[in-house]
């Protein structure tokens, strides 16, 4: 099998392939299911009557839009997979994140289950018992049949198939069936409304002995539940093939559809009235009597208008709607638990990719979950289904409040103003949910039950987790557990209550009863039987409650007692590696210092002894290749120095405004001798790049470069191929992302070495590799850097037949100031002239001390030195004013080092404290460029001597 059609768990946005059109059938098709064939005449029409519902749906749509800006705002800054998940995770922490993706599990779970269920509905409304064989149980006063429950399970296994199939196919299913869902429910609006007369058929507009501002509140509240999953493009941000901030006019195109699907039904079912019903009231109250298609009102006015094939148009739209609910959950479901496993919350094989770039074990388990459910029957998902507006208004909060963090960071108001407003309206979704006082969304008892066991259950998946959590990411906010910890109480308190009033309830209307005239000694007893019977009741609730009170607690504190000695552990290990970071770190100094000494002599008596004319061929060749080696000797020094920087959190990226494309072509130049010496076609490509000027840290990314062209230069046989492409793939307002290949037909590499290629000292075991010089730090490095510029790097590899390394990254993009500096400078270039500048070099090491002057003179310098930072501070303190240009420092010298003369130069009388002092050192370390700086210098110049380098520093602080 190729490695690049083996499961890898890397990014999704490497292939994006959400058209906008088809991200508003993802939105679409979420929010609008099953549910709006049956709530109109279930719940709307029965709250508000029909102005009412659509005023109340209109509202809610609007509420529902201030999500929508908050969910752009945060879409915009992290592009990623998740959603909310992602979003809390990197600005709140990981333990808001678990929370919020632990209840959009449950949310996008239960709504694939009540899709799914859904058609089984249909099949009775319109087939009638067809589906009705097989073994049969009830449920909560639900019949099971094993046909409809065949017919559940089939469907879900479909829209499973077509999701782990392809990106696109799924894309092309989501569209037709959005586009039939809409359509066909406006063809039928239409003609209900044409068949009706108009619409002043629509009366009473609303209930009768009811304020009509309460009966359209009582339809607002109930908005998270209709429009749930407008958002859920969220999660799919990284394949967008179209800028993120047209997602919000995508969100807004959804919720606009949505209000209008859910109108139209709504309209339907007041319109139609069936002969023996005075108005749309009386057929309403009548529902639980009727069966087949006029138990149904919104199919029984598609069948009244057209007959049989307006049946069979809604029974289509209705299907279709099934089939965007289930694929639009699955996607945004499964891109959910990709983004826990690719941030270690869940095993990596969860994030595992196939050929098609569908994160299909995700959806394998998905689908596997959702198997069992149509079991437990309708009324069993029903009580799940009711628990998903409190998961709703929880992520909703939650990204209301990412939203204000983000704006009072970047001081943006309409940001601010946002998430302040949506936390408002999701604060009182949540109160008005949770609370058993209100008749428009009251949970049952059920409901309450399975609320608080799923609350309990997160507590004891996040133990599990932070049992197993190495890295230390999880258990950093407890806040997230006492709130948790609240809302269980809170469930359990108003569980008590709803328990409390259902039995008051009952036994009041059985006294009622009986008090019709004077109780006799048979009604007394019924009554003391009933009131066992209500406090038996209760007294079970009570136990449960408790139970689970005792477990949320034992539970909580365990989590807390772990945080506990993790975090004692974690400061042991804190003082332990600071001691260890310091040891090494003198260590890594002290051995760079003593290496890099004798390689400046090395590379510096090389370089001087190939600037002599008429050198003997095989001389001059032998000379080459110890220059080469020399380098290569200090570049592995400067890997190691680079690990010890990455892992102690010491390197810090410098960034400026710099061409990409200058830096592509300087790459070619480099790597076009070493191509053309093993006869192999070298090529680059950016003509994908419109956006050149960008801010970088040049140093880095050239590394990055470097690394993989020369390796793919070295594991390329003579007369290969080595192809480096930049590719500009799309811009966000000033940010701009990029795709780099570095692509070779070389020796590739085994799937088993490949997965750990990144992995430090690992190095391919080959009869061939072996020969070929390497650490086996270059890729290391290279992963570490690209992580540091919040890139993403993967490769893609066929054991013989080559390797192509692919970088997903993304910089700022240079403002008009920064290029025109850029380009000014690129225009001066590096020709300077030195002549008459006069310095005074301070080196204790003869070698040293010749290797700089005679370079320097060679640049038309006057040197004159010193021996130690003493005499450098006599010399300079006896010289007259402007003697000296500037003083190369070194740092290592007896008597007096480097930091202490340049301190003691700069307490000196004006004007000569003020002469330029550069420090030119073995000493490297980031630690020692910053002493440097403390102690007055000017510049940093390492050894052994980059010419090019020490020239460009010295112009620039010399003023030349």
């Amino acid at each position: 099998m190729r490695l690049d059609q083996k499961p890898q768990p890397v990014s999704l946005g490497a292939k994006p392939y959400l058209s906008p059109l088809a991200a508003w059938a993802l939105a679409f098709g979420c929010s609008v299911g099953w549910g709006a064939f049956v709530m109109p005449g279930t719940t709307f029409l029965p709250i508000a009557g029909p102005l009412g519902s659509v005023l109340g749906l209109l509202i809610g749509a609007i509420v529902m839009f201030v999500f929508g800006l908050c969910y752009r705002c945060l879409m915009r800054r992290y592009p990623d997979e998740g959603g909310i998940y992602t979003y809390s995770k990197n600005i709140l922490g990981s333990d808001h994140g678990f929370l919020c993706a632990w209840m959009l599990f449950l949310t996008y779970s239960a709504i694939i289950w009540a899709n799914s269920t859904a058609l089984a509905l249909i099949a009775r409304a319109v087939f009638g018992n067809i589906f009705c064989f097989g073994f049969s149980y009830t449920v909560g006063g639900y019949t099971v049949y094993f046909g409809e429950v065949l017919l559940s399970v089939a469907i879900i296994a479909l829209t499973c198939a077509v999701c782990v199939v392809g990106k696109r196919l799924t894309a092309w299913v989501q569209i037709i069936c959005s586009l039939v869902l809409f359509l066909g429910i406006t063809v039928c609006f239409v003609f209900v409304v044409i068949h009706g007369g108009g619409l002043a058929d629509l009366i009473p507009l609303f209930m009768e002995k009811s304020d009509p501002l309460v009966q359209v509140m009582g339809i607002v509240v109930l908005a998270p539940w209709a429009f749930i999953g407008f958002e859920s493009i969220s999660h799919s941000a990284a394949e967008f093939k179209f800028p993120v901030k047209k997602s919000l006019p995508i969100m807004a195109a959804a919720l606009v559809t949505g209000f209008l699907s859910y109108a139209m039904l709504i309209c339907c079912a007041a319109l139609a009235v069936p002969d023996g019903f005075e108005s749309w009231t009386k057929y309403i109250a009548s529902l639980a009597t009727l069966d087949g298609i006029s138990a149904m009102p919104t199919f029984y006015a598609a069948q009244q208008s057209l007959g049989t094939a307006g049946l069979w148009l809604l029974t289509a739209a209705a299907v279709c709607g099934i089939v965007t609910g289930l694929i639009a959950n699955y996607i945004a479901l499964s891109r959910l638990l990709f983004a826990l496993s690719k941030n270690g919350a869940l095993p990596k094989r969860m994030g595992k990719l196939n050929r098609f770039g569908s994160p299909y074990v995700a959806l394998l388990h998905i689908a596997g979950l959702s198997l069992v459910i149509p079991f437990f029957g309708r009324t069993a998902i029903g009580w799940i289904v009711d628990v998903t507006t409190i998961g709703a208004s929880i992520v909703y909060a939650y990204v209301s409040i990412a939203t204000f963090i983000i704006g009072r960071r970047e001081n943006n108001f309409k940001a601010k103003a946002a998430g302040i407003v949506g936390t408002m309206i999701a604060s009182a979704f949540f109160v008005f949910y949770l609370l058993p006082i209100n008749s428009f969304s009251h949970l049952s008892g059920q409901d309450y039950l399975i609320l608080a066991v799923w609350c309990v259950l997160g507590m004891i998946v996040f133990r599990i987790m932070l049992q197993k959590d190495k890295s230390h990411t999880h258990g950093q906010s407890g806040i997230v557990w006492i709130l948790l910890m609240f809302i269980v109480l809170l469930i359990s308190i108003f569980w008590i209550m709803e328990s409390a009033i259902y039995s008051a309830s009952e036994m009041s209307r059985g006294i009622s009863a009986l008090f019709g005239g004077n109780m006799s000694g048979n009604e007394a007893s019924y009554i003391s039987e009933r009131v066992t019977v209500y406090s038996d009741y209760m007294i079970r609730k009570v136990i449960v409650m408790v139970s689970l009170l005792t477990v949320a607690v034992a539970v909580i504190f365990s989590i807390f007692s772990t945080i506990k000695k993790r975090e004692k552990l974690i400061e042991a290990q804190r003082i332990s590696a600071e001691e260890n970071s310091r040891a090494k770190s003198a260590f890594l100094s002290n051995m760079s210092h003593d290496i890099r000494t004798p390689m400046n002599a090395v590379i510096g008596y090389t370089a001087l002894a190939l600037r002599e004319k008429n050198i003997p061929d095989t001389v001059r060749g032998s000379l080459e290749h110890i220059d080469t080696s020399g380098k290569h000797m200090l570049g592995i020094i400067n890997d190691i120095l680079d690990m010890s920087h990455i892992e102690s959190g010491k390197m810090e990226l410098d960034t400026a405004a710099e061409d990409l494309i200058g830096m592509m072509e300087e790459a070619r130049l480099i790597f076009r001798h070493q191509a053309e010496v093993k006869k192999l076609s070298f090529s680059t490509d950016y003509s994908g790049v419109e956006d050149r000027y960008v801010v970088c840290d040049r140093h880095r990314l050239n590394r990055i470069l470097f690394n993989l062209i020369s390796n793919a230069c070295k594991y390329t046989p003579h007369g290969g191929s080595v192809n480096v492409t930049l590719t500009e793939t799309k811009r966000e307002e000033d940010i701009c992302f990029f795709i780099i290949s570095v692509k070779d037909n070389g020796m590739g590499m085994r799937p088993e070495f490949a997965e750990k290629v990144f992995d430090s000292f690992e190095r391919e075991r080959s009869d061939t590799v072996n020969k070929i010089q390497g650490t086996g730090l270059g890729m290391s490095i290279t992963k570490k850097l690209v992580d540091l510029m919040g890139g993403d790097i993967r490769v893609v590899t066929e054991l013989g037949k080559g390797t192509e390394f692919i970088i997903d990254i993304s910089f700022p993009v240079a403002s008009e100031e920064e290029i025109h500096v850029l380009t000014e400078e690129e225009a001066v270039g590096n020709s300077f002239d030195f002549s008459g500048k006069r310095l005074l070099l301070v080196e204790d090491n003869p070698i040293n001390t010749e290797i700089a002057k005679t370079l320097l003179e060679h640049e038309g310098f006057i040197i004159e030195t010193a021996e130690d930072g003493k005499e450098a501070l006599d010399t300079v303190s006896a010289a007259d004013p402007g003697y000296f240009d500037a003083v190369l420092m070194d740092i290592q010298m007896p008597v007096m080092n480097g930091y202490e003369a340049a301190a003691a130069i700069r307490k000196l009388a004006v004007p000569q404290c003020d002469i330029p002092v550069i420090a030119m050192t073995a000493n490297t370390f980031g630690d020692d460029i910053k002493k440097a700086y403390e102690a007055g210098m000017n510049a940093h110049i390492a050894k052994p001597i980059e010419i090019d380098e020490m020239l460009g520093t010295l112009a620039e602080t010399l003023g030349v």
